[in-house]
């Protein structure tokens, strides 16, 4: 459904090529948390190369909205869309794991503050997104019978914390916390 059609169309009211704050916000908060986000997709693509699902162009990042996404084939097999789906929990996991451990062995507060900001923004960017796992049940459902109950298993927190409004922030923020705690000295 097209939202704009629901607003009252008035003289005065704000055009829709006018930046809204929202876009104002997407903006500042894309070139914040950039690395973040390019690792974040690079994951996807990574686990998209592994799982050998064809990619159909290259990662798409709108920096006036709330959504970067990696146009790839249609994925029909769950062991890779569960690949897919968590690849930047591990791989960002991983990357803000090893720059919060070497920020403070660089020694100077010049050189270990851009590498504690590199971690927050993998550690925020961490989790999948809604999007990146829409996909799980079907492809769960798509398991042979006696697999089925184990895909659906694996799926079903994993599409349930993601829907959450707000959960892959709380998580990147706890995880972000977690990681800082276990690497400093």
């Amino acid at each position: 459904m097209d939202i704009r059609r629901l607003r009252p169309q008035c003289s005065h009211c704000v055009s829709d090529r006018s930046p809204s704050l929202a876009a104002l916000y997407y903006a500042v908060e894309t070139v914040v948390i950039a690395p973040g986000i390019v690792s974040h997709e690079a994951a996807h693509l990574l686990a998209c190369r592994l799982a050998g699902v064809e990619i159909r162009g290259g990662s798409v990042l709108n920096p006036f909205a709330a959504d970067a996404y990696l146009d790839h084939e249609r994925v029909t097999s769950f062991p890779a869309d569960l690949l897919i789906a968590v690849a930047p929990l591990l791989c960002n996991t991983t990357l803000a794991f090893c720059v919060f451990a070497l920020a403070p062995a660089v020694g100077t507060l010049l050189l270990s503050v851009p590498l504690y900001w590199l971690g927050v923004c993998f550690a925020l960017t961490a989790f999948p997104s809604v999007g990146d796992t829409e996909t799980l049940f079907e492809t769960a459902g798509e398991l042979p019978r006696i697999l089925r109950p184990g895909g659906y298993l694996l799926a079903a927190p994993i599409r349930a914390f993601t829907v959450i409004p707000g959960s892959a922030g709380v998580g990147g923020f706890a995880l972000l916390l977690v990681l800082f705690g276990l690497t400093q000295p």
